[in-house]
């Protein structure tokens, strides 16, 4: 028998088409993130949560004048303090003094990195879609097209900037590198303290989420500081907003970093220079995050799923997936309401994730949930049968939903084969998954 905790690192590859870590909302004024709610397995150690764009030549290295002092000052009087390099073309405003005015903002005292102008959708073929990921496809994430005419920002870990304007206006261009720029402090301050840990360990979805959210949260609540003070625009945080209720399953599972990144923030803080007490104490569950919860207030719940695997099927290893992919996966079939009512009750859970040893194409899952009560597990038992009868009418594969004990669920989903084969039983806190020849 195999404990889920103790296998080698399991990657998990969240797919979307661009946007990539630092991309930030506007109005009209990005893609949607990298990062969607439904992952899929792989072999390989997982990446951090700032992927380097398909194709993507490497920066050049910093000139010896980028962030000196320049004695400069902006037309508004300002002493932007600052010589930044854009490279491949021109910006309709002065980036100096944008730097200068986020910096100012946030009450930082970092060195700017150079801005590059670059055409993001020129990386948009060599990424893949939503349902080419096996649990994408499965949980019913559709595909999302993306309007490579309005702007877009990509920040890497060492604070270099990406921009690619599109047809969007001096205003909106501006607040999207207002955003990128609060990125470059984030790194440049070492303000997020899992930087380290994304590259070198094995980090949990729900945790890599929870991370996403803080830091994209981080610069949505500069970027609105930035909107408010200097420029005629909508914020990043209306625009959100909007796009949220809208969108699918799929644009809402890119978009929640940034909406509830921002309102958690906005619960911690009041003014963007106190942003590092943001990362002080922060939460470790994106059901901490969704709620304003301290770790002590709501700590995950103890839960260990413990697998066996016959012949047919390889076990590739557990995965805690979290409230946030919780809601947004339920999402995919229910309501937005009833989602996210079914979702809050989440006390803890882990994605068992097989593969077929006689058709590599083949993928399937059980899904073991713990939730708070007997009540919310009756709930979330009602809404994860009313989503698997709606999700079968649209594929092929099989879903059964388990209930092991008053607090603890299952969903068991993929080919008729394995569903079959799968048996789920266990206590509230200790489950065995077996899957037959």
């Amino acid at each position: 028998m195999l404990s889920a905790r103790r296998l080698a690192p399991l990657a998990v590859a969240l797919l979307l088409v661009l946007a990539g870590c630092g991309a930030g909302p506007g109005d009209g004024t990005t893609t949607a993130p990298a990062d969607t709610d439904a992952p899929t397995a792989t072999d390989t150690p997982a990446s951090t949560d700032t992927p380097t764009p398909g194709g993507a030549e490497t920066p050049g290295t910093a000139t010896r004048d980028e962030g000196t002092p320049s004695n400069e000052t902006d037309d508004g009087g300002e002493t932007t303090g600052y010589s930044i390099q854009v490279r491949n073309g021109t910006l309709p405003f002065d980036v100096n003094r944008t730097f200068t005015r986020v910096q100012g903002l946030a009450g930082t005292d970092v060195e700017p990195r150079p801005v590059e102008i670059r055409n993001l959708s020129e990386w948009r073929g060599s990424l893949p879609r939503i349902a080419a990921s096996p649990l994408n496809a499965a949980l019913g994430f559709e595909n999302v097209s993306v309007n490579w005419s309005e702007p877009t920002g990509l920040t890497r870990v060492t604070g270099y900037v990406y921009v690619h304007p599109g047809s969007g206006s001096p205003a909106t261009v501006e607040r999207t590198l207002a955003h990128e720029f609060a990125h470059t402090i984030q790194y440049q301050a070492n303000l997020l303290p899992w930087l380290d840990r994304l590259q070198t360990e094995r980090v949990l979805t729900d945790q890599r989420k929870t991370y996403r959210a803080l830091q994209e949260g981080g610069a949505v609540f500069v970027a609105d500081a930035y909107a408010h003070r200097y420029l005629d625009v909508r914020n990043n945080s209306a625009f959100v907003r909007e796009r949220y209720r809208e969108g699918g399953a799929a644009y809402r599972s890119a978009l929640a970093p940034y909406l509830f990144g921002k309102q958690y923030v906005a619960h911690t803080i009041d003014s963007p220079s106190n942003l590092s007490a943001v990362y002080r104490n922060y939460p470790r569950t994106t059901e901490q995050l969704l709620h304003n919860y301290t770790r002590q207030e709501e700590p995950e719940k103890n839960l260990t799923v413990s697998v066996t695997s016959g012949s047919s099927w390889r076990f590739l290893g557990n995965n805690t997936m979290g409230e946030m992919t919780t809601r947004h996966s339920l999402g995919t079939e229910l309501s937005v309401e009833r989602a996210a009512a079914a979702a809050t009750g989440w006390g803890s859970d882990e994605l068992s994730v097989f593969r077929s040893n006689t058709d590599p194409d083949q993928y399937a899952w059980v899904w073991t949930h713990r939730w708070d009560n007997s009540s919310e597990a009756a709930e979330a038992v009602a809404a994860l049968d009313d989503y698997q009868v709606s999700r079968q009418t649209d594929t092929d594969l099989d879903f059964r939903t388990v209930r092991i004990s008053d607090e603890t669920t299952a969903l068991v989903f993929g080919p008729e084969s394995f569903a079959d084969a799968a048996s789920v039983d266990g206590t509230t806190a200790n489950v065995t998954v077996q899957v037959g020849a």
